[in-house]
């Protein structure tokens, strides 16, 4: 995704705008821009052909607190990227502006690799495509773009033919996770909160549930993982008023109700009482919410790892 903000920040350095960023040659440099909630991001398609130019590359950018002078949230460098997040304020173009002033002769200083080398042979391109590469641009021969694609199909295929766990193993470990968390979510209940901290660990326990007990890498785990999830939620709270109703029954607050009694008398209260019904699918409700906003990184980071590595080519 890219917004205003970035669309008028390309118009000014002539970069394109295709499959959701803005891409090209940035004074030299082959670079890709997107956002998201609350970050904008700036990658670097570019190496370096001298390790000693990398490594001083790297402590000239290393001198200098970027999180605080130009909001940097984090700063990645892999052997072909240089990947920049910032954080998405009011004012943060102005911030990346400033970044870019800066970080750009850096680049040139240290002889780092122009955007018409190719990144798969390492030889200047004339009349090559711009490829994005799991969100980042490159600018490619057409033949090593054939040769990258066609390596990207061969190793996605290689990975779900290795992939030898099943859907019914994952979603026993996922509801298993999910029985754990919806513990944790009864007592936070008990104590008068509803916090996202718990649907994320809901999340992180049905996940590493399905993990653990193999479950298979694809399309339906994120459906697992969303059953789960609710299933966590659902029992959670309903587990809140079983112990609570447990307590009662023990200090007699409930005569001649024992324990075997509480699933029907939790459905017939449910049935019967508008005021118990209505506490109970508004905390159901509050859950779910709030779960969906703590688990939102494991059904993204699901997602990403089901679609396999993705290349296509920018207009």
């Amino acid at each position: 995704m890219i917004g205003s903000g970035l669309k008028k920040l390309a118009a000014e350095y002539g970069l394109n705008v295709d499959k959701g960023v803005a891409y090209g040659s940035l004074q030299g440099y082959a670079a890709t821009m997107f956002e998201g909630a609350g970050w904008k991001q700036v990658i670097f398609a570019t190496s370096f052909a001298d390790p000693a130019q990398r490594m001083a590359f790297m402590d000239a950018v290393n001198g200098v607190n970027v999180q605080k002078t130009y909001r940097v949230r984090q700063m990645n460098m892999a052997s072909n990227a240089i990947q920049v997040v910032f954080n998405d304020t009011v004012g943060t173009m102005k911030k990346i502006r400033a970044f870019l002033d800066w970080f750009l002769p850096l680049l040139r200083e240290y002889n780092a690799n122009a955007w018409n080398v190719c990144p798969e042979c390492g030889t200047e391109v004339t009349g090559g495509k711009w490829m994005l590469i799991e969100g980042t641009a490159y600018y490619m021969h057409e033949a090593c773009a054939q040769k990258t694609t066609q390596d990207i199909a061969a190793d996605n295929e290689r990975r779900a033919q290795e992939d030898t766990g099943t859907y019914l193993k994952g979603a026993v470990g996922a509801f298993i996770g999910s029985v754990l968390g919806a513990v944790v979510w009864a007592l936070v209940l008990m104590a008068g909160y509803v916090a996202s901290i718990v649907g994320l660990l809901i999340g992180w326990l049905s996940d590493t549930g399905y993990r653990l007990l193999g479950g298979k890498s694809g399309k339906g785990k994120i459906a697992i993982l969303i059953a789960s999830i609710i299933f966590g939620v659902v029992i959670g709270t309903l587990c809140a008023d079983v112990i609570t109703l447990l307590q009662m029954i023990g200090n007699g607050e409930l005569p001649g109700v024992v324990a075997a009694d509480i699933p029907s008398l939790m459905l017939y209260m449910f049935l019967e009482e508008p005021e118990y019904r209505s506490i109970t699918l508004k905390n159901i409700a509050m859950g779910l919410l709030f779960a969906a906003l703590g688990v939102y990184y494991f059904v993204f980071r699901t997602g990403k790892e089901v679609a396999g590595a993705k290349i296509v080519e920018l207009k």
